[in-house]
């Protein structure tokens, strides 16, 4: 059963209270055991709308969702500018002085030339 709430939120953006700025309030999870179903999720919900991706250091395919992201920008097919990433740090990475290295290094595994963009 579709209503126009389903559209309504499927479009909705959360602004922010520091600096301004929004986030979908949809989000895609990106939790998937096998990295060739990764990259086809990840592209194929771009392709129905998803404009928000929820990733985490511990599913260890931040490649995948990284090379999907890229690839979906580079054919034209979504702006850089209307995708929003979130990812979540493993719990030895909660400390202040690792918090950084554990964000570069999600960087660097998945969407740094994504991420860089």
């Amino acid at each position: 059963m579709s209503t126009n709430h389903d559209t309504e939120l499927r479009f909705k953006k959360i602004p922010f209270n520091f600096r301004g700025g929004s986030m979908p309030a949809l989000g895609f999870g990106t939790l998937f055991p096998d990295l060739v179903v990764t990259r086809s999720a990840v592209t194929n919900a771009l392709r129905v709308g998803f404009r928000h991706f929820d990733c985490a250091e511990r599913y260890l395919n931040e490649h995948e969702v990284g090379e999907a992201l890229q690839g979906e920008i580079a054919a034209g097919a979504v702006a850089r500018e209307d995708v929003f990433i979130t990812t979540k740090l493993w719990n030895t990475n909660h400390r202040p002085e690792r918090v950084g290295p554990a964000f570069d290094a999600s960087c660097e595994r998945g969407a740094s030339q994504f991420l860089a963009g």
